[in-house]
């Protein structure tokens, strides 16, 4: 009897290169914009491919179908596992989707051995990081009312080991002693290594991951890229990497393949045809590019290894400060974030002041708190001591919206978009009055659709085109940019300098 489901699994020998994902004929449409035009390529065991393109290309919708996230409009995929081949095609017909047990989802393709890790890393930030990793430990016998009810002895021994493994992969990880901690009060550079935990503890074979080098430091990018080598020479996994273009450098030296998407096609080729050009400060461009401002870098070093360096400056000297930060402290839970204990034991707070015209750039490692100062420059974060002045005007007892109102914007480096909205919507909510051309061509889109790229770019309009814009707190302004919206930022940022200030987060020396 033939099976007329094209979603059926398909029993045949793996070819003898082991191929553990095949796709044939991918397409994808948004509308009238074909975004992938059909794809073909396969993934052999132990391969580090690095994914590539520019903004809008098609990575992350690339990404999205291969993990079960999203159907794809036409053609075939293919994962094997034991021996045998899961065979899924698409168009789905109509009564193929009555099925109880046979879907496309991440379920599925988890079962095959495929997991990812996000670019907004998505941990249960309320829970321990533990307990983060044990969740994701396949066939638990608590998961079913039946063990739970009649044999919770059972149950609970499977628990027992299942927190003793989990704790093993932690110390693999060089998480040990952190297994307790808060998701969320742990650093970047950690959090990513316990999605990384999670996905391999959920028995991974192929890892998919989304920009895991975006937002760390030097010394978080050293330590990634150790830990994706061992993924490969120790344990075994397939990686395909996107990255951002920045720090393609880094991942380049480890692939073994490169996919680059543009136009909807994709070329592959080995990465030793590839050459990527050497990591860059995208301020340097901002330094020498962008006028009629005059320079300068002088630095000031603030506790805990952070440095807050002063690129630009207005052409006539001003004692007008834009923003003030007079002796803050700022906790996070028991945790002290910004300021410092000093030896008797009292805190001592955070004291900046940049002028009118001027950028400031804040480097400092991850863990520092960089996010958690502008969010509380912005109201999102309470104050514990000390004060915050806009333009001699003292707002750190005054709520989100009337320091926004006052001028006050923050770009976060964290996805914060409102997905059924279109852009031309979420450009008139953020009361920005003109579309930058770069995102005119897609006004009418909703803001889910977008790439991280695309988002981001609508995030720097927002933040920086407000008819009330006087101070600008950006948070790595950089992550998800193209090498050609890198090569406009300068001047949209020095364009803001016109208007107030700038006070620029950045990961110590990421990209140096």
């Amino acid at each position: 009897m033939l099976n007329s489901d094209p979603i059926a699994f398909e029993r045949r020998e793996l070819e003898p290169w082991k191929v553990l994902l095949r796709m044939q004929g991918l397409e994808k449409k948004y509308g009238g914009n074909r975004v992938l035009d059909g794809l073909s390529g396969e993934i052999r065991q132990g391969e580090v491919v690095l994914l590539r393109g520019p903004n809008g290309s098609g990575k992350t919708t690339l990404l999205n179908i291969l993990t079960g996230y999203l159907e794809p409009d036409a053609g075939t995929i293919e994962v094997s596992r034991a021996g045998k081949v899961d065979r899924m095609k698409f168009p789905r017909p109509w009564w193929s989707r009555a099925s109880v047990s046979d879907h496309f989802t991440p379920e599925r393709m988890a079962w095959g051995g495929i997991g990812r890790t996000w670019q907004d890393i998505r941990l249960f930030r309320s829970q321990t990081v533990l307990d983060n990793v044990a969740v994701a430990s396949p066939r638990q016998k608590g998961e079913s009312p039946f063990w739970a009810t009649f044999r919770p002895r059972k149950v609970a021994r499977q628990d027992r080991e299942n927190l003793s493994t989990s704790r093993l992969t932690l110390a693999e990880l060089h998480l040990a002693g952190r297994e307790g901690s808060s998701a969320g009060a742990i650093s970047l550079g950690q959090s990513k290594r316990v999605a990384v935990a999670r996905a391999t503890r959920a028995g991974t074979r192929l890892l998919f991951l989304d920009e895991p080098l975006a937002g760390l430091d030097a010394a978080g990018i050293t330590d990634a890229i150790d830990l994706l080598r061992n993924l490969v020479t120790r344990d075994g996994l397939t990686l395909v990497i996107v990255e951002h273009e920045l720090n393609i450098p880094f991942v380049l030296p480890m692939a073994t393949t490169v996919w680059s998407l543009e136009n909807g096609h994709l070329r592959v080729e080995p990465a030793l045809a590839v050459r990527a050009a050497p990591p860059r400060d995208i301020f340097e461009a901002l330094v020498t590019d962008s006028r009629p401002f005059s320079y300068s870098t002088h630095s000031q070093p603030l506790p805990g290894g952070a440095v807050l360096s002063i690129l630009a400056t207005p052409r006539e000297p001003t004692d007008s400060f834009a923003l003030e930060i007079l002796d803050v402290v700022v906790r996070r839970g028991c945790r002290l974030v910004v300021g410092a204990e000093v030896a008797d034991g009292s805190k001592r707070g955070l004291t900046l002041r940049i002028r009118q015209g001027e950028l400031a750039v804040l480097q400092a490692p991850n863990g520092w708190g960089k996010t958690t100062l502008l969010n509380a420059l912005a109201g999102l974060v309470p104050v514990e001591t000390g004060e915050i002045r806009l333009n001699g005007r003292r707002i750190d007892q005054l709520p989100p919206w009337e320091r926004a109102r006052l001028g006050l914007s923050l770009l976060q480096s964290e996805k914060s978009r409102f997905g059924s909205l279109t852009v031309a919507k979420t450009l008139h909510l953020a009361r920005v009055p003109d579309a930058p051309a770069d995102i005119r061509l897609y006004l009418d889109r909703k803001m889910a659709t977008l790439s991280g790229g695309e988002a981001r770019r609508v995030a720097l309009a927002c933040a920086g085109g407000t008819e009330y814009f006087k101070v600008g707190l950006f948070d790595e302004p950089l992550t998800a940019l193209d090498e050609r919206a890198l090569s406009s930022l300068p001047k949209r940022l020095a364009a803001l300098l016109h208007f107030g200030a700038l006070l620029v987060a950045l990961p110590s020396a990421a990209h140096h």
